[in-house]
């Protein structure tokens, strides 16, 4: 799901040379999900491209069927940065397969350099999604791209065995 937010403020750059960087406690599940899909690694790979920063944190939604959104933090003169929040409440299952719904999301804003604000963004899923509200008035939107995108990792998480990390 994309989330049509107000702009905020970015967290401070760190310095590091990736563009996803999830929360500690995350890395491990994204490391897995790279590891274990092909298309969650394609994705990752993709974003380095990009003049995109893709922040990921776990969040406790008050909707109950909501597995993830992604949403427009800032931009700057050189770069946009996104936040992906996904269900604190879901298995790894569910949590790997909405990571790639979701990075999928940042993939179709990072090929769009058009999107600078809430407005270009919601201007830009209108015309390649579909509006679903969240039932707080807010404006969400859903792509057939991304939802078949979950349902491939999903089912890639489901029937692939796990690769080795390197090293072992």
């Amino acid at each position: 799901m994309l989330l049509v937010a107000p702009e905020a403020t970015a967290q401070a750059d760190t310095g590091l040379p990736f563009h996803v960087r999830p929360e500690i406690a995350l890395r491990p599940l994204v490391d897995e999900a790279a590891r274990r899909s092909p298309i969650v690694r394609a994705l990752i790979d993709r974003l380095q491209q990009t003049d995109v920063t893709v922040y990921i944190r776990t969040r406790a939604f008050v909707s109950s069927d909501l597995d993830g959104r992604v949403a427009l933090l800032a931009v700057t003169e050189h770069r946009r940065y996104l936040m992906i929040e996904i269900s604190c409440r879901g298995s790894l299952l569910v949590q790997m397969s909405t990571l790639g719904h979701e990075l999928y999301h940042a993939v179709e804003i990072a090929l769009e350099p058009s999107i600078v604000n809430a407005r270009t963004l919601a201007a830009h899923y209108q015309r390649i999604g579909t509006e679903r509200g969240d039932g707080a008035g807010r404006q969400t939107f859903e792509t057939e791209g991304a939802y078949a995108t979950g349902l491939r990792v999903r089912r890639e998480l489901l029937t692939a065995r796990p690769r080795p990390v390197q090293g072992e």
